[in-house]
């Protein structure tokens, strides 16, 4: 087994939505998670050789890997208030006994439409309604690189030529710069990891954030957006973070790590 190092310079503020909060509300991971990690991985060795059967080799180098993140020395969390679109699925709201044949306003079909503020829609169009409304999020910026570690036994250097490749990590919004890429261990009392046993905290308040990981058995068809088989990829993994509150306002918090 090879450890693997990639250090990151994020282009500008970026947030990751802790799993299962409301998208409405939501607090944000200090990193991106070992599963955002390991798509981002999969994806842009698809996207730079133009086959799937390259992310398919990376998915079955990376599936299982054990992923660590040292993190910089300081980092920033602040709350913002922002407009945001969601979808309104007013398809709901249309019973069957007020439906009418007709052309949709939306789509220009003639199918089963509904009457709703005076225009006909279809039921295929109001699904698909976005509307604006408000939300909280959180955004983290970073003094330094992110340095993540991945433990790795097979396509070392197909491994590194494609970190070095990645421009981004989950959403195109979080856009990253490598500046390196080399082999060397984790300093583990520096790095954000899977919670192990609680008598591994000895005793300090460190942050524990749930992040998303690959499922042991995951199949290369769960993650393949033209090939979901339905099963739940993903499994949540307790992380915790070696860091600690330096200063504190309504609305920010500033983390130095330890």
């Amino acid at each position: 087994m090879t450890w693997l190092k990639a250090e990151y310079e994020f282009a500008s503020l970026f947030t990751y939505r802790i799993p299962n909060l409301s998208p409405s509300f939501a607090f944000s991971s200090l990193i991106p998670g070992p599963s955002t990690v390991k798509l981002a991985m999969i994806s842009t060795a698809i996207e730079r050789n133009g086959n799937v059967n390259i992310g398919r080799e990376i998915f079955n180098a990376v599936k299982n890997s054990r992923i660590l993140f040292e993190v910089p020395e300081k980092i920033s969390l602040s709350k913002t208030l922002i407009k945001r679109l969601k979808q309104e699925v007013i398809a709901k709201k249309m019973p069957p006994k007020e439906k009418i044949s007709g052309v949709c306003s939306v789509c220009g079909e003639q199918k089963d439409v509904w009457t709703l503020d005076t225009v006909l829609i279809c039921k295929d169009c109001a699904s698909n309604k976005l509307t604006s409304t408000f939300g909280t999020r959180e955004y983290v910026h970073y003094s330094g690189p992110l340095k993540i570690f991945i433990e790795i036994s097979e396509k070392k250097e197909e491994a590194k030529r494609i970190l070095k490749q990645i421009k981004y990590f989950g959403t195109s919004d979080s856009l990253v710069l490598c500046r390196d890429v080399s082999e060397g261990p984790p300093k583990e009392k520096i790095c954000a990891k899977p919670l192990g046993k609680i008598e591994e905290l000895e005793s300090q308040r460190l942050p524990i954030i749930p992040l998303l990981d690959f499922k042991p058995d995951i199949q290369f068809e769960d993650i393949n957006p033209y090939e979901k088989t339905g099963k739940a990829p993903f499994v949540t993994v307790p992380y915790v973070f070696p860091v600690k509150h330096e200063k504190e306002g309504s609305n920010w918090i500033i983390y130095s790590r330890i």
